[in-house]
């Protein structure tokens, strides 16, 4: 099991930081999010991952952005490395059909939704969705040595 920093956020989506990783809550307020960017930016770096830096952003942003769309506050990040950076986005809402959503294929081009799931596969080496009635948790790691078709 990994290692996870479990200290509570220090207030306004602050992330409070240990030295392998951070978790945070937050409330749905798009002002939360730069403070939890510059954690993982700095996790990512701390750890050799800089030039995937700007993919990690991006796909986190993704993974907030499903959370206060489609699941309920508070929405928790948790970052780690344990040999690979993790990230975590964990939300409270009712769940959703995983198996209707996701799909190894692009969207549809003219298509109004459905990327976001599609976009954090094609910027990460694992994605592992873990829909529940009481939440769901996305899960996605960054590995030094990615194996295809993982």
């Amino acid at each position: 099991m990994a290692k996870q920093a479990r200290r509570t956020s220090t207030g306004g989506g602050a992330p409070s930081r240990a030295a392998d990783g951070f978790v945070t809550e937050l409330t749905g307020d798009p002002a939360e999010i730069p403070s939890v960017r510059r954690a993982i930016a700095d996790l990512a770096e701390r750890h050799g991952f800089a030039q995937r830096r700007s993919d990690l952003s991006l796909a986190l942003d993704e993974l907030i952005a499903n959370a206060q769309e489609h699941g309920s506050p508070p929405i928790t990040v948790r970052g780690w490395y344990d040999a690979r950076l993790v990230l975590t986005v964990s939300d409270a809402g009712h769940g959703f059909d995983y198996d209707g959503i996701v799909r190894s294929h692009p969207p549809m081009m003219l298509g109004k939704r459905g990327r976001g799931l599609w976009i954090v596969r094609q910027l990460t080496d694992h994605v592992h969705v873990d829909p529940g009635s009481d939440g769901t948790t996305v899960r996605i790691e960054l590995t030094h040595e990615p194996q295809i078709g993982a």
